[in-house]
Formats: structure tokens, sequence, C-alpha cells
């Protein structure tokens, strides 16, 4: 009895070191995939105006393009993920040369669509933006949600998975961001930048490429591949709530940005680097936000969850309403009020960022173990014998 209880432990043992491990892949390759994504998206924009002009309708034009090309990304990838004979590494690989491929001919193909778009009228011309960019971007939105749901069923815990995720996705911008800023626009201009997009993409899909073949040669935790038992967890919001909360905390926070972006630039002189600090702060905000949010999913209960999440966006809105009368006070300060703009900037995207983790499930009280099937990105399900059907649930 006891050996058998020391291998069982020992195997298990063995299990968590892997998927510890194999989550740490995961981690680096989104990380290096989150970086040429943004630069991609900066570059773009700055080719973009040049071509339709910098006013509120080109800015508000380009902004909706890309958003709209990553929702739709996501939603592809949502499908994707439930395909279970697709291997989501090599999936990734696919996604990042595509994405390359389209970034090394992009400066080209943008310059020649501008071409021929010269005097057209503000529909055409944001159907030729969104022409431009969907492509790219729908690649780009596709990756967390096939990531993810490979990560889930490996882990159990779909709040964890995006928190991890998505923290580490945005960090990887944040950072390149800064990086764009302060190195690659002032020394390599837009043509080096892409360049060195391009070269991130490829080395990320190589990686990838071989992270899939080390683990299938070692015979890595494919809980997908076998029948586990796991215990049923709750929902923590149903599906339409969860996506109702979802699409307002994207309307507020993008909103946010906006006012953020504005109020920065004219409190800084419009000074390009203080732009890069600003949607580097807002982004480090959001993904810190996510990861605390992911890790309280693997511990709390579904009401502690709810609490939290209620705190942080009551935080949010007080901080957000509390952001020009503190500039305003603080006036003295001169050019170190920008640095205190950046610190709010970074809370209230800290406190938003805690909405995406719970959104999708966390962590109830603990039933008894059933027999589940691999959950997908967008409805997990487990076996209920007593409506013969599979429900929702989160294994």
């Amino acid at each position: 009895m006891s050996s058998l209880t020391l291998t069982t432990n020992s195997s298990a043992g063995d299990r968590n070191e892997r998927l510890t491990h194999w989550t740490r892949v995961l981690c680096v390759l989104f990380f290096f995939s989150g970086f040429p994504a943004l630069i991609y998206q900066l570059t773009w924009q700055r080719t973009l105006f040049l071509i339709f002009g910098v006013n509120i309708e080109s800015v508000t034009i380009v902004v909706t393009a890309f958003m709209l090309g990553l929702g739709l990304g996501s939603l592809a990838g949502g499908w994707l993920s439930k395909r279970p004979g697709i291997p989501p590494l090599p999936l990734l690989a696919a996604i990042e040369l595509l994405t390359g491929a389209f970034g090394f001919v992009s400066l080209t193909i943008f310059d020649k669509v501008g071409a021929f778009t010269i005097g057209l009228s503000l529909p055409a011309t944001a159907a030729v933006t969104l022409a431009l960019v969907v492509v790219p971007t729908l690649l780009m939105g596709a990756t967390l949600p096939v990531l993810v749901s490979h990560l889930v069923r490996r882990s159990g815990n779909i709040g964890s998975a995006v928190g991890l995720l998505y923290y580490v996705n945005t960090l990887g911008a944040g950072a390149a961001c800064l990086t764009c800023a302060v190195l690659l626009f002032p020394f390599l201009g837009m043509s080096g930048s892409i360049a060195v997009a391009v070269a991130m993409n490829s080395t990320v899909a190589i990686s990838a490429l071989v992270a899939h073949w080390r683990d299938r040669r070692d015979g890595g935790p494919a809980l997908q591949d076998q029948t586990p038992l796991l215990e049923k967890r709750g929902l923590a919001l149903a599906l339409p709530t969860a996506l109702a909360l979802a699409a307002v905390g994207g309307f507020v926070s993008l909103s946010y940005e906006i006012f953020f972006f504005r109020t920065v630039s004219y409190a800084s002189g419009s000074s390009a680097t203080a732009f890069a600090v600003t949607l580097s702060a807002f982004l480090v905000g959001i993904a810190s936000g996510s990861r605390q949010a992911g890790e309280h999913c693997e511990t709390s209960t579904r009401a502690a969850m709810m609490r939290r999440l209620v705190n942080a966006l009551l935080l949010a809105c007080l901080v957000g309403s509390l952001f020009l009368l503190l500039l305003d006070r603080l006036a003295w300060l001169d050019r170190g009020i920008v640095g205190v703009a950046i610190l709010m900037v970074y809370l209230v995207a800290r406190f938003w960022g805690s909405l995406l983790p719970p959104s999708p499930r966390c962590r109830s009280q603990p039933i008894a173990g059933r027999a589940c099937k691999p959950p997908s990105f967008i409805s997990p399900t487990f076996w209920d014998p007593r409506r013969a059907r599979w429900s929702p649930a989160s294994c």
C-alpha cells in the first residue's frame, strides 16, 4: 500500500514538474510574440497616419480597425481551439510566420495603396484601412485563445491560464512600446523596426516548433490525450453576463486610454517619449492586474473572487475620477506632473486588468471529480448524467 502511494505521489510530482516547465515555455513564447505585435501596430499606425493624415477621424478609424481585427482573431482562435486535431504550437508557428510575411511587405503595400486612395471619402478611407490591417491583426488576435485552451487542458484552471498568458503577452507589448520609442524608431526607422519584428516572429515560430518536437519526444503532460479526473468548478459568471461585462470593460478601458493619452500629451507638449511611456504604463498595468486576478482564481472561491472584482472596479472608478483633479492640484510640480499622471494611468489600468481572468471562470468549492472532456476557450463542458448531456463547467 505504501509503495503504491509513493509511486502515485512520485508520478503526480513528475507531472506537476513537467507542467511547470511547459508553462514557462509557453510564457516565454507568448512574451516575445507580443513584442513584434506592438512594433507592427506602432509602425503601421505611423504609416497610415502619413497616408490619411493625423486627425480625430483617422485616429478613430485606425484604432477601430486594429481592435476589430484583434476581436475577430480572438473568435477565430476560439474556434480553432476546439479542434482537437490541430496541435497548438505548430499553429502558433504558422501564425507567427504568416504575420512576419505580411510584416515584411507591409510598408510597400501601404505605400502603393496610399497612392490610390488620395482624396477618398471618409467611408472609403475606413474600408481601405480595415482591409489593410484586418488579416495581420486577425492572426495576432488568434494566438491568445489557442494557447489558453492548450494550457487549460494541462492545468485545469481557465482563470489562471487567461491571467498568466495575457500577462506575459501584454508585458511583452509594453516592453516593445518603450523599446520602439527609445531605440528602434530613433536609430533604425520604420523599415528597420519592421525587420526586427519579422526576425522576432521567425524566432518565435522556430522556437514553438522545437518545443513541440521536444514535448512529443519526451511524452509531455498532454492531459488532452488522457481521460483526466478533475474537480468540477462552478461558473463564476454566466456566459452572456461575462460577454456583456467584457464588452463594457473594453469600452471603458479604451476610453480611459484615449483620455490619458490626450491629457499626458497636453501636459508634456506632445512628446513622443511621453506617449510611449503612457502606453507602456497602461499595458503593464493591464498585464499586472490580469496576472494578480489569475492567481486569485487558483485559490479563491467564486464569491471571494467577485468581491475582489467589484472592489477593483470601484477603485478604478475612484482613481479615474480623481485624475484631472489631482493633476490640477499638483500643477506646481511642473514636468514632474507627468510622472504622477503615469502612475495614475498604471493604477487605473491595473484595476481594470483584473476584469479579464474572472470573466471566463474561477474556482468554486470543489466537488468530487467527474470525468471531464477537455475544455475549450469559449464553453468548457462536463457530462451531466442526470440530464444526459454536456453542461457548462470548468475542468
